[in-house]
């Protein structure tokens, strides 16, 4: 994906349409995810892919976590600050986290797994800073079936990155992770897709709003009919020390 890409979370009425949580069941996802993972007060939190900041901020806030967000994007980043100045939130690249070694007690990664470029070293750096024993969130879409040819749209969306339930455990699980619980939420994304047309008016109005052109969002529509997308909640635990 070029550089040049339109980056969907970027996208102001996307945020907009999306209460600035950027995903599918926003911080009701989060808050269930978290009560699974069973995380005490005052762990020590990180947030791949932070966004907005509204997970950093529920988690410090509301849960009492000690927690902290990193984002590739600055224009993000610099929002999240803006939004709340008491953020710990920084500009930064998953596969280089600059954290100490095992001092984290829980990663969250929430529709962002699908967008890494390098899945096997982001989660390297994920097991990395994750103490013995420490958690790792992962909500995501996935592949649940696939009609015909599926070649990618032209922006940055984690809808690129989907693949099936099967690769998705194998991959994580050899990155030194052992997965507690999978639950499926395509529920949920159904109805985040629901509230984008209930927005836009339609699903082709929200792909043109993106790319400036009916064709364009045409192109993206047949992509999309190629393939079945689930969406996932899952839970995992560090299960092998680094080596």
């Amino acid at each position: 994906m070029s550089k040049k890409a339109i980056r969907l979370y970027e996208n102001e009425g996307f945020q907009t349409a999306a209460n600035e949580a950027l995903r599918p069941g926003g911080l009701e996802l989060t808050k269930k995810a978290m009560k699974i993972a069973g995380f005490a007060e005052g762990s020590h939190i990180l947030d791949i892919g932070s966004g907005c900041g509204k997970t950093v901020e529920y988690l410090t806030d509301v849960l009492g976590m000690q927690s902290s967000g990193i984002d590739i994007s600055e224009h993000l980043a610099v929002k999240a600050k803006r939004l709340n100045s008491n953020l710990e939130v920084v500009i930064g690249d998953v596969c280089r986290l600059p954290y100490a070694d095992a001092s984290m007690n829980g990663v969250i990664c929430e529709c962002v797994f699908n967008l890494l470029e390098d899945r096997t070293l982001a989660l390297a750096q994920m097991h990395r800073v994750l103490a013995q024993r420490g958690k790792l969130i992962i909500s995501d879409l996935y592949l649940r079936d696939k009609k015909g040819e599926f070649s990618g749209l032209p922006i940055a969306t984690c809808i690129n990155g989907i693949t099936t339930r099967e690769n998705t455990i194998q991959e994580v699980t050899a990155a030194g992770f052992q997965l507690i619980e999978w639950q499926d939420e395509t529920q949920v994304y159904k109805e985040f897709v629901a509230g984008l047309i209930i927005k836009y008016g339609s699903m082709g109005i929200f792909w043109e709003s993106l790319v400036g052109s009916c064709d364009k969002a045409c192109s993206i529509q047949n992509e999309l009919r190629n393939v079945r997308i689930g969406y996932y909640l899952s839970v995992w635990k560090k299960s092998q020390v680094d080596k």
